[in-house]
């Protein structure tokens, strides 16, 4: 790390970035100072109004709660109310219907003492009835019995029903008022004092938790928070739900039955410290304009031009001398660029000219390799004609001088780089018949193409070194009658040739010793043949592990592989 600032300090780009940083550190550090005091300020302001607001809306709840809830304790005590509750058994007459008219008259003034109480009632149970505000004598539902009989037994007080609350009062006579409150008005209320819709709410049962309301009131923001509150802490507390920061109030009493939950987006509540932020963020960007057009000019002119220059030197390196720089920068860059380009060209030349001759030192020497071969087999075939023509077999002499010519006919023809594997296998065939020839039944052949390897081009001349180490080697040593097998077949994406002799006349050691004899750079003077092809093999492809030995038994087999080709002889042979 230390050496990577000690290099950054020596460069242009580094003294630029020291000269910014004395000019705009103290500036930075001034402004945050006071930007941290003023923001502290705000948020401090930011917090205390909104607790003040919901504090506001708290008192005003709990009191028009209240207000209800006293409201029934008078209704029971109303002498109207109580009268008629008292003595109506289902019979109408004068004095009853002046009674109800009273009593009807007080229920619909006090369910307008507040705009959100929907209704109030009283039971009448002689005759299992309820007087309302709303709808005057009705029978009294299932669901009014079920409140009153939890109010009589247990002394509940407050119950909900879907988008109702419902609030009962017992006097000391045993008569039951109620009142009964629709949850939107409660909703329609707490808008009305937040004019800025900054919160959202929803209500939940003081003593279980539960949500009051349909379902259908709620969106999945409500239910995420809701399920993410911890309800022991009373304290307001800040809740994440999918990545949003929501800042979440409780309100309300036990007495009234229900809780008020109100939440809002913390990014709305902090506006104001956002908006210092990006003040503070413009601020930064003012006073690094002059600096940055100044580093972007110096990038521009000088940087940018050398970067293109060390990477061109890099590719120069890695030998990419194809590699050249475009001139489009200053006058001066473009010199520097030219004469560049103009080096990458003459030493391109000079390794083209280099990698010629060298191309032509390497066929000479392949050349001068494939010669080694044909004079060795030249003379042993003119020898054994000597032989032949000695002992006067005519016949003979003619089969070996017609296998000579068809087979100095085809070497005559054929490309000095490839041969078809077809041709090759015609040469093969006519050397094992020569020998043939020479040994008579002690030597039998076999020779195996895969079908479809015919048009396949490989170097010339590989197999008979092969053939001439099974035969010189093997079985010409052996006392028994001998037969070699050549096989060619494809083993992957590459073509295996092999030749195998049952002489059995090979041990271990002497495979060890023809392995070093065919690996050592120079010549041996002996198994010439065998090196010869090693070294075409290793000059021809990149890698090639070369001639492969193995004794299994009494067969000895040598062979190699080479990648399949699909070129068709252009000579017709």
């Amino acid at each position: 790390m230390r050496n990577i600032i000690a290099g950054l300090k020596k460069t242009i780009l580094g003294k630029l970035i020291a000269t910014i940083l004395i000019i705009w550190l103290p500036v930075s550090i001034i402004f945050i100072a006071g930007f941290s005091l003023l923001s502290r300020h705000i948020i401090n302001e930011t917090i205390d109004n909104r607790t003040d607001k919901i504090r506001y809306y708290s008192a005003i709840l709990n009191t028009d709660i209240e207000k209800m809830i006293n409201s029934l304790n008078q209704l029971c005590g109303n002498y109207a109310v109580k009268d008629f509750a008292s003595n109506w058994k289902g019979v109408v007459d004068e004095e009853m219907y002046s009674t109800y008219r009273q009593a009807y008259s007080i229920l619909k003034e006090y369910r307008n003492l507040s705009l959100y109480i929907d209704d109030i009632f009283v039971y009448v149970d002689a005759t299992g009835e309820i007087l309302s505000a709303n709808q005057s004598l009705i029978n009294m539902t299932k669901e009014y019995e079920q409140m009153r009989t939890v109010c009589e037994e247990q002394g509940e007080t407050f119950f909900h029903d879907g988008e109702n609350l419902y609030y009962l009062q017992k006097s000391n006579t045993g008569m039951i008022t109620g009142m009964k409150i629709y949850i939107q008005d409660i909703y329609y209320m707490l808008r009305g004092y937040d004019s800025e819709e900054e919160y959202r709410y929803f209500l939940v049962d003081a003593g279980t938790h539960q949500m009051l309301g349909n379902d259908r009131n709620f969106d999945d923001t409500d239910r995420s928070l809701y399920n993410s509150i911890d309800w022991s802490n009373e304290q307001p507390t800040e809740l994440t739900v999918e990545r949003e920061k929501y800042l979440v109030y409780r309100i309300g009493q036990q007495t009234n039955g229900f809780l008020i939950v109100l939440y809002m987006n913390k990014a709305d509540a902090y506006s104001q410290i956002y908006i210092m932020y990006w003040a503070w963020i413009l601020l930064t960007m003012l006073l690094l304009i002059v600096p940055t057009a100044l580093s972007a000019m110096t990038w521009i002119t000088i940087k940018r031009p050398i970067q293109k220059l060390s990477r061109a030197m890099e590719q120069v390196e890695k030998g990419n001398y194809e590699y050249l720089l475009k001139e489009d920068e200053a006058k001066e860059f473009n010199y520097v660029f030219r004469q560049y380009n103009q080096m990458t060209q003459k030493v391109r030349t000079l390794i083209q000219e280099v990698l010629e001759k060298q191309l032509q030192i390497e066929q000479a020497r392949y050349k001068q390799l494939q010669m080694q071969i044909n004079p060795h087999f030249l003379f042993n075939s003119l020898y054994m004609g000597y032989r032949m023509a000695q002992s006067e077999d005519c016949e003979a002499v003619g089969d070996l001088c017609m296998y000579l010519g068809d087979y100095f006919g085809i070497l005559t023809f054929v490309s000095d780089e490839s041969i078809s594997i077809e041709n090759e296998m015609k040469f093969v065939t006519t050397y094992l018949r020569l020998n043939q020839m020479r040994f008579g039944k002690k030597l039998s052949y076999e020779v195996e193409v895969e079908e479809g390897l015919e048009d396949d081009r490989i170097m010339p001349l590989l197999l008979q070194p092969l053939l001439e180490n099974a035969i010189s080697h093997g079985m010409e040593k052996c006392s028994h009658p001998c037969k070699i097998v050549v096989s060619v077949k494809r083993a992957g994406e590459r073509v295996r040739f092999s030749v195998t002799d049952d002489a059995d006349v090979i041990t271990k050691e002497q495979i060890t010793q023809l392995y070093q004899d065919i690996n050592r750079e120079q010549m041996p003077e002996k198994g010439f043949g065998l090196w010869n092809v090693q070294n075409r093999l290793k000059q021809h492809e990149k890698d090639h592990e070369g001639i492969s030995m193995v004794k299994e038994g009494t067969f000895f087999t040598i062979s190699f592989t080479i990648a399949q080709t699909q070129e068709r002889d252009s000579q017709n042979v």
